[in-house]
């Protein structure tokens, strides 16, 4: 999969910050399939090397679906 030169990826930090939840809700919420999965940067099998990148614009996405007033539990 490629993405343009211009796609922004973030960091779970990053992430976390702009959404005002925790690291681990955002787990949840993607083992849940109810947020955008990562790119995983480097080996896909668990290794200190790997890293997790989310698309900006898939989260910015992900926000505009999201109905007005729905909380999800953490």
């Amino acid at each position: 999969m490629t993405f343009p030169s211009d796609e922004k990826l973030m960091r779970i930090a990053e992430l976390s910050e702009w959404l005002s939840v925790s690291r681990s809700t955002i787990y949840k919420w993607v083992s849940n399939s109810d947020f955008p999965k990562p790119i995983i940067l480097g080996e896909n099998d668990g290794a200190k090397n790997s890293a997790s990148r989310w698309v900006e614009q898939e989260v910015r996405e992900w926000l505009k679906e999201r109905p007005r007033g729905k909380h999800f539990e953490d």
